[in-house]
């Protein structure tokens, strides 16, 4: 049914990090029939479904089980009107640039963030002052072998998390005509400018590793606590931008979760304050 199938892959090829042993067993799986062939033939497995990659930790021991990355028809995306619908794995920077195209205002927020459609709905990526789910018109999942619909009613939305269990499949948007040509580019083009500035771009790195306390900065408690530049194995926290930890010399995971728990030590001593990752660590 066209899934690709690799035995005890390597996830450091499948993550932004560069990090994490082998998995078990890794599939590619294109299209809607051959996820439910695979899924009533895999009741008793363990499984997880990546996306992107780029908000994910895993161990060095690797993954026990099956990693599922959706390919195909999940990958493609189209419009009607103002209405925007995406698989699960659509390349969330070309959606982006596509909406710019039409003038199509909504996604803004996820400016630069790397990842797919689905991997960003699930964690309710976007910046400091609003989240991908704001523009969601409804979503298709497949939970324990049922498709279901979750329409805007349902769907509850907090910082960086959602209520959706079950595996994503397809994202339907309702986005609004902007009235000025060129103005959504222009947007765009100054968040990822601004994005590039401040972060550490070219090195491997999973996205800021710790969510905002309310009402403050997680980098900015980790500046104040003087921890830029601090190291652990190959692993160090960026000297560019403090929430972000990046793999400088072939880091283990070992290395970049000793330094989460140093700096979680540190600023809860230091400041009061109990830091929650926002990186998702994937254990064996």
């Amino acid at each position: 049914m066209g899934v690709r199938i690799y035995k005890n892959e390597p996830l450091s090829k499948h993550t932004s990090f560069k990090i994490g042993g082998p998995a078990d067993y890794l599939l590619e799986i294109p299209s809607e029939k051959s996820l439910m062939e695979f899924l009533k033939n895999s009741s008793n497995e363990k499984i997880f479904i990546l996306g992107g990659g780029t908000n994910v930790l895993f161990c060095d021991e690797g993954f026990r089980g099956i990693i599922v990355k959706l390919t195909g028809d999940f990958e493609k995306f189209s419009f009607c009107q103002n209405k925007l619908i995406c698989g699960a794995s659509a390349n969330l920077s070309a959606v982006l640039r596509e909406c710019a195209k039409r003038n199509l205002s909504g996604l803004e927020c996820c400016a630069g963030i790397p990842g797919t459609v689905g991997g960003a709905v699930f964690g309710n990526a976007g910046d400091k002052d609003c989240g991908i789910c704001g523009a969601v018109f409804s979503i298709d999942i497949v939970n324990n072998m049922y498709k279901e619909l979750i329409d805007r009613k349902k769907l509850v939305c907090e910082y960086r998390k959602t209520n959706i269990s079950g595996i994503i499949t397809n994202v339907n948007f309702l986005l609004t005509q902007s009235e000025r040509n060129g103005i959504l580019r222009e947007i765009l083009d100054s968040k990822i400018y601004k994005r590039r500035q401040t972060q550490p771009i070219g090195i491997p790195n999973a996205g800021c590793v710790f969510k905002n306390p309310t009402g403050e900065s997680a980098g900015k408690l980790i500046d104040l606590a003087g921890l830029k530049g601090t190291k652990i194995g190959g692993a160090k926290i960026s000297e560019i931008h403090a929430n972000f930890i990046v793999n400088e010399n072939n880091a283990k995971a070992s290395d970049v979760l000793d330094l989460i728990n140093m700096v979680k030590r540190k600023i809860k001593n230091i400041f009061g304050i109990a830091l929650q990752e926002e990186i998702r660590v994937i254990k064996e």
